[in-house]
């Protein structure tokens, strides 16, 4: 089949320096070969400086080429945004009528906060107003709780100083790199401040099965236990 070569192009909002490049030079590879669709990598600083929005809300890079999608494998931690250089790249692409891959506010739901609030009683039955749907979607959580200084925030804090086995702190960003587990929890939320503790959540720990694997680390091949993780894929545009 012949590929059809499209004009507008595909922006993957990369971090500086980014070493994670493997899967995403992947996506990069195969949207090019398969459907002629160019890739550009740019950071949010690069955006700023090199992308405009016309007059018909499009979104263009270096005044011509208009970009049809931002795919988004930055801005998942605050480091992401040093500068308000950052900020503003962001807002160029979210004003304009480029495809925001994920969209703000699905962006945003994959924050731990945002999820932590969702899994209070009544707020997930004010986005789905069938119960029987609403609990089978609660069947899905596990234990989330605030650290902040609310008499829950301070109720969950004692209780993991007290039994820090049973929980995992997560930090707002993404990915399991930087997370605080068993033993450790009580060093972490006894050093920072009750202000900084508000940007922590609590979540009872999940003990998923272990089995054998060999790992690759710096170069080296290793021996350790590993634990499975489901990955559910779809699509949704909105």
């Amino acid at each position: 089949m012949a590929r059809c070569f499209y004009s507008a192009l595909v922006v993957m909002v990369v971090q500086p320096g980014e070493r994670n490049v493997y899967d995403q030079r992947f996506v990069e590879k195969r949207l090019w070969e398969k459907h002629g669709i160019k890739v550009v990598r740019l950071t949010f600083a690069e955006i700023h400086d090199r992308c405009t929005v016309d007059s018909d809300n499009r979104l263009r890079l270096d005044g011509s080429k208009e970009v049809a999608v931002a795919y988004y494998r930055s801005g998942y931690a605050p480091t992401d945004f040093p500068t308000e250089k950052e900020w503003e790249g962001r807002w160029l692409v979210e004003k304009s009528r480029a495809i925001s891959v994920p969209n703000l506010a699905y962006h945003l739901a994959g924050c731990k906060k945002i999820q932590q609030v969702l899994a209070q009683p009544g707020v997930v039955e004010r986005f789905v107003s069938d119960q029987e749907t609403a609990s089978l979607v609660r069947e899905c959580f596990v234990g989330l709780y605030p650290l902040d200084s609310s008499a829950e925030g301070q109720k969950a804090y004692e209780d993991a100083i007290a039994n820090p086995d049973k929980y995992v702190v997560k930090p707002q960003r993404e990915g399991g790199g930087y997370n605080t587990y068993g033993q450790d929890i009580p060093q972490l939320l006894e050093r920072i401040s009750a202000d900084e503790r508000k940007g922590y959540i609590l979540m009872d720990l999940i003990r998923a099965p272990g089995f054998g694997n060999i790992l690759l680390r710096n170069g080296q091949l290793f021996a350790s236990e590993v634990v499975s993780e489901l990955g559910i894929y779809g699509v949704w545009v909105r």
